[in-house]
């Protein structure tokens, strides 16, 4: 006899609950924001400006995804309803 059940397969639905939270834009965003910060610290050297301005550019290219998201959920509620 066995001691513990064997656990169920692991369902494509179940993976995709668990990714959800760490892949929304929001979340993204904030990562790339602290990246962002530690780069203005850590790194003033004339030479990581680069560095610098591409993340500058991911964070502003995530934070327009996720307000042109929102929209589009805004646009398909007002659909449904109307």
């Amino acid at each position: 006899m066995r001691e513990h059940p064997e656990p169920r397969p692991r369902d494509h639905t179940d993976a995709a609950k668990d990714i959800e939270p760490q892949t929304s834009p929001d979340n993204i965003a904030s990562q790339i924001a602290s990246l962002k910060g530690e780069a203005n610290t850590w790194l003033s050297d004339p030479s990581y400006a680069t560095l610098r301005f591409r993340l500058e550019s991911a964070h502003a290219a995530v934070e327009a995804a996720t307000v042109k998201g929102r929209r589009v959920r805004l646009n398909k509620g007002d659909r449904k309803r109307g």
